[in-house]
């Protein structure tokens, strides 16, 4: 028969009861780090939305602020043009009646040529005002800035469109006519170059236009910061486009526009 003592007795509940202890008060360390993780967790979760709301709130911001700044410089520029159209085109049309009224055998050609270029800047004071751009679309007066580009004898300009390109709404051809236009002033006025193509193409629901010069190029990396490409910068933020600029020393420059066009358009 197995005797048991009450020193033994005792010694053992003390024993289970430590055991216990221990178990809970692990219970309750992990308890508590499982609760510090879960609301740590939380904490990032909500800071991670509030710099995503902080982010997002600072580029509705500065879209915002870009397109009130595009909007007043194209309203500006639509109010000069309209003042010179008014203004200088009236005084050209009495030039050019004056003109034709001349009677010089001598002088025909002379005339003639005169003429012509009384008309030509007659039209293209006209051509100034956006709502041209807006009725007869982007791509006719791209065209029609490469072609008057070519006529001066000092430039090449080869152009492919494809046929039906979207019309891109109301503003966005307006703000892509001003790209293309400071990439052809870039490349004629700072690069040198005497040979511009242009080529528009849809790809699924993209509008890719591509500018490319033949001139000497440039270090994309060292000159990022200059006001042609900083415009080009803003104005392709204005619209939702992907601007990407390639250019190398004595290489020319391409300079590649993309827009995500609505199904509608």
């Amino acid at each position: 028969m197995q005797l048991f003592y009450p020193g033994i007795l005792f010694m053992q509940n003390e024993k289970l009861d430590l055991i216990i202890s221990v178990i809970a008060a692990s219970l309750f360390v992990l308890l508590l780090v499982i609760s510090v993780f879960f609301l740590f967790r939380i904490y990032l979760k909500r800071k991670n939305k509030l710099l995503l709301e902080k982010e997002r709130m600072n580029t509705e911001f500065e879209q915002t602020l870009l397109k009130s700044k595009l909007e007043i410089q194209e309203y500006t520029f639509n109010e000069i043009s309209r003042e010179i159209h008014d203004n200088i085109g009236q005084v050209l049309s009495l030039v050019r009646i004056n003109l034709n009224t001349l009677k010089a055998p001598d002088e025909t050609e002379k005339i003639n040529l005169m003429d012509e270029l009384m008309g030509k800047a007659i039209t293209d004071l006209r051509s100034l005002d956006a709502d041209l751009i807006r009725n007869k679309g982007w791509a006719e007066a791209v065209t029609k800035l490469l072609n008057d580009l070519q006529k001066t004898g000092k430039y090449k300009t080869h152009i492919h469109q494809d046929e039906d390109l979207p019309a891109l709404g109301n503003d966005k051809p307006i703000i892509l006519f001003r790209m293309i236009q400071e990439a052809i002033n870039n490349a004629t006025r700072h690069a040198a170059a005497d040979t511009i193509y242009l080529d528009a193409k849809k790809e699924n629901d993209k509008l890719i236009v591509r500018v490319r010069d033949n001139g000497r190029g440039f270090d994309v990396s060292k000159n990022s910061g200059g006001i042609g490409l900083q415009n080009l910068k803003n104005r392709a933020k204005m619209i939702g486009a992907d601007l990407m600029i390639k250019s190398e020393k004595e290489q020319g420059t391409i300079v590649t526009i993309s827009i995500k066009t609505d199904n509608n358009e």
